[in-house]
């Protein structure tokens, strides 16, 4: 089985690209005639063009590819990446998931064994110890903030209906008979579930591949999580647009006014500070969904 893996570049808060984070594709045991490697750069880094040029050096008869986008929008670029792939299988990876050696293989070999077009493979990614060492990443994994689902908590009865574009593998009959992701989804945010509604209307559903693991290195940090809460507020709007019959009644709008309260002292207890970080990222996500935005329009 051919394999495209497919990895859209993100924003690089915490300088991930300075390391070379393709090494760990040169480590899949998948067979490396029957893989491909298309990563979409969005951002055009220096870092991440002379990691790639390395990569390719080093690894010159591994299939890979890197495509500028003008677009910084997920969507945009991995639907760009998915129009160049020549697998019968795509996987699409976050850029900030390390691929464990078995992942591509483990993804293949759940669609070998389960042919049936409307199957999605679904890996986790987890934070290494030393991310999960501070409060709020902890907080974020094992509540589900991150994903939409608790990944440590839910290995053993995943969701059937489950879809994200962090570590997910579909057949590309699949993706192209439902046109995609939606490009009208400015930010990481929302794309992949709305790709989802559509993906689980038309009959498909997931599994979970525990051999599919990621490590996820990305040291979130609370500030940065507020911006992209509240730039899924924004993609919550284009979701209401799209899909104007579903339940409009976004949790974060419900829960109180958002009033800015003091940050909790580093030695507060570990509820209290949850409880702001909680409030917090509520707020920020109203203040995305009530802006006023001309390309909504």
């Amino acid at each position: 089985m051919r394999v495209s893996l497919i990895i859209a570049t993100e924003p690089d808060v915490f300088h991930l690209k300075e390391r070379n984070f393709f090494a760990s594709f040169a480590e899949q045991k998948h067979p490396h005639d029957a893989l491909e490697l298309i990563v979409v750069d969005s951002h055009a880094r220096s870092a991440t063009a002379s990691a790639f040029a390395a990569f390719r050096s080093q690894h010159p008869l591994l299939s890979s590819s890197l495509l500028p986008c003008a677009s910084t929008a997920r969507a945009v670029a991995n639907n760009l990446a998915a129009a160049h792939a020549t697998g019968e299988l795509l996987i699409f990876l976050a850029d900030d998931f390390d691929p464990s050696p078995d992942l591509v293989a483990a993804h293949a070999a759940y669609h070998r064994l389960n042919p049936d077009i409307d199957a999605v493979g679904i890996g986790p990614g987890f934070f290494p110890d030393d991310v999960r060492r501070d409060t709020f990443a902890r907080w974020q994994e094992d509540s589900g903030q991150l994903f939409g689902v608790p990944m440590r908590r839910t290995t053993a009865v995943w969701p059937g209906t489950y879809f994200y574009a962090g570590n997910a593998s579909i057949k590309k009959a699949k993706f192209d008979a439902l046109g995609g992701f939606d490009e009208r989804f400015l930010y990481d945010a929302w794309d992949d579930y709305e790709f989802g509604l559509r993906w689980m209307e038309s009959g498909g559903y997931s599994q979970f591949i525990a051999g599919a693991v990621a490590v996820h290195r990305h040291a979130v940090s609370f500030e940065e999580r507020c911006a992209v809460m509240e730039r899924a507020g924004r993609s919550a709007r284009v979701l209401e647009r799209l899909h104007p019959n579903r339940n409009r009644q976004w949790p974060a709008l419900q829960r109180g006014t958002g009033a800015r309260r003091p940050m909790p002292d580093k030695d507060a207890p570990t509820h209290v500070r949850i409880a702001f970080y909680s409030e917090q990222l509520d707020a920020a996500f109203r203040r995305g969904y009530l802006a006023h935005d001309d390309w909504l329009a």
